[in-house]
């Protein structure tokens, strides 16, 4: 049995700036399951929260829309890990 985790994921993401708007309307569109945070709009720097148990859907969410979002990854010492590994 897995244990789920109690507290949200932290990820952080350089994105077009154009593009920031776009992630955040298709995570909305999957209510409860993460929330996009601006920190640098003109670097295009977000942090992702991944709401428990909902880090596999993430990845698939981002795998899918990674060529359109033109994001990557960043870590920062905050980061704290959730459930699936980084796609």
């Amino acid at each position: 049995m897995h244990k789920v985790p109690r507290k949200c994921g932290v990820r952080h993401l350089i994105l077009p700036p154009a593009e920031i708007h776009y992630l955040r309307f298709i995570l909305e569109g999957y209510e409860g399951i993460g929330m996009v945070t601006t920190l640098d709009p003109k670097l295009g720097l977000v942090r992702l929260s991944v709401a428990p148990g909902c880090g596999e859907e993430i990845d698939r969410i981002l795998a899918t829309e990674k060529e359109e979002l033109q994001w990557r990854a960043v870590v920062l010492e905050e980061d704290a890990p959730f459930d699936s590994a980084p796609a």
